[in-house]
C-alpha cells in the first residue's frame, strides 16, 4: 500500500469554512504549488442559494486551476457510489482526494458534539480500510474502517460528498501582477451578481428580525477573505508595490476577522431582538467595507501593471 503525499506540510487550526482551502493547498503543495496557502485564492465575491449560508464567491477552485494552470476539480456527488468511484480511481491514478466529512464522526472539537462539515485528505484504500489525513486535528496518517468512512462522507453535513481533486501539479510559474490582476478582474467580472447576493441575503435576514432568526452562517465568505490576505501578505514582500500589497492585505485581513466575528456571535448569541439588530448591523456595515476595498486593489492593479510596463 502506497500513502499518497503522506503527512501534509499545512496543518493546524483551519478557521471555520477554510478547511477547504487548507486542504486543497495541500493537494497543491504536493503536486508542487510554491507558497501554495498563500496563492491559492484569486476570487472575491458572495454566492447566496436563498437560505441561512451566505458563502463566499464559489469560484476560488476553478480560478486557481486557471492562474496556475493545474488541474482542480470541486465535485458532489449524487451517491456514495458515484463519490466512491471518482476517489478509488484519483487514488489509484496516483493523486491524493479532499473529500468533505461529518466532523462529528472523526477525532475534532465537534465529535459526538456537532455535526459540521469538515474537509479531510484521503490517502489510500486498502481492503476494508481507508487512511486518511485531517490536517487541522490528526495529520499523521490515520486508518479508519470502510464502514466509518462512509458514515462520515455520507453525513448531511458532508454536503453531497463535496470532493476535490487535483490531478497534475502546475504548468505556470503566476507572477504577482497575474495574481493581483485575477483578483480584481473576478471581482469586476462578478461585481453585479456578486452584490445583488449580498444584498439578498441581507434583506432576507432583515426581514426575519420580528420572529425566530436563523444563525448568521457566513464562514464561507470570512475564509475566502482570509485566505485573500494570505496572498496580498506574499505580494507585499514580492512585489514593488509593497506598502500598497500591505494596506490591501491587511484590508482583507479585517475583512476576515470581521465575518468571523459576525459568525461566532450568531452562533452564540442567545436570539434577543437587540441582539439581531446589532447583528444585523454588522452585516450591513461588512457590505460598506468590502465596496471600500475594491478602490485599494484596482490602485495596487494599476501600479504592478505601471512598474511591469
Amino acid at each position: 500500500m502506497s500513502l499518497l503525499g503522506l503527512t501534509p506540510a499545512l496543518t493546524g487550526t483551519a478557521p471555520f469554512g477554510s478547511c477547504y482551502q487548507q486542504a486543497a493547498a495541500n493537494l497543491a503543495s504536493w503536486k508542487g504549488l510554491d507558497h501554495a496557502a498563500e496563492t491559492l485564492c484569486t476570487t472575491w465575491g458572495f454566492s447566496w442559494g436563498g437560505g441561512p449560508v451566505l458563502d463566499g464567491s464559489g469560484r476560488w477552485s476553478a480560478a486557481a486551476g486557471a492562474v496556475h494552470r493545474m488541474d482542480l476539480a470541486d465535485r458532489t456527488f449524487g451517491s456514495w457510489d458515484a463519490a466512491e468511484d471518482a476517489a478509488r480511481a484519483s487514488l489509484d491514478a496516483g493523486h491524493p482526494v479532499a473529500a468533505a466529512v461529518d466532523a462529528f464522526h472523526l477525532p475534532s472539537p465537534y465529535e459526538d458534539r456537532e455535526h459540521i462539515a469538515h474537509c479531510v485528505l484521503l490517502l489510500a484504500h486498502e481492503g476494508d480500510r481507508v487512511w486518511i489525513s485531517d490536517p487541522m486535528n490528526r495529520p499523521e496518517p490515520t486508518a479508519y474502517s470502510a464502514e466509518a468512512w462512509r458514515r462520515m462522507r455520507s453525513a448531511e453535513a458532508a454536503g453531497s460528498y463535496r470532493t476535490l481533486l487535483l490531478t497534475s501539479g502546475p504548468r505556470h510559474p503566476a507572477t504577482p501582477l497575474e495574481l493581483a490582476t485575477a483578483v480584481r478582474e473576478d471581482a469586476r467580472s462578478h461585481r453585479s451578481a456578486d452584490r445583488a447576493a449580498f444584498e439578498g441575503y441581507l434583506a432576507a435576514r432583515e426581514a426575519e428580525a420580528a420572529g425566530p432568526a436563523e444563525v448568521l452562517d457566513v464562514s464561507g465568505v470570512a475564509a475566502e477573505r482570509l485566505y485573500l490576505g494570505q496572498l496580498f501578505k506574499r505580494l507585499a514582500g514580492e512585489a514593488g508595490s509593497g506598502e500598497e500589497a500591505a494596506a490591501v492585505a491587511e484590508g482583507f485581513t479585517s475583512l476576515s476577522r470581521r465575518w468571523y466575528l459576525l459568525h461566532t456571535l450568531s452562533r452564540e448569541s442567545g436570539g434577543s431582538a437587540t441582539g439581531r439588530a446589532r447583528l444585523l448591523r454588522m452585516l450591513a456595515d461588512l457590505g460598506d467595507r468590502e465596496a471600500r476595498l475594491t478602490e485599494a486593489v484596482d490602485a495596487l492593479v494599476s501600479a504592478l501593471a505601471a512598474q511591469a510596463r
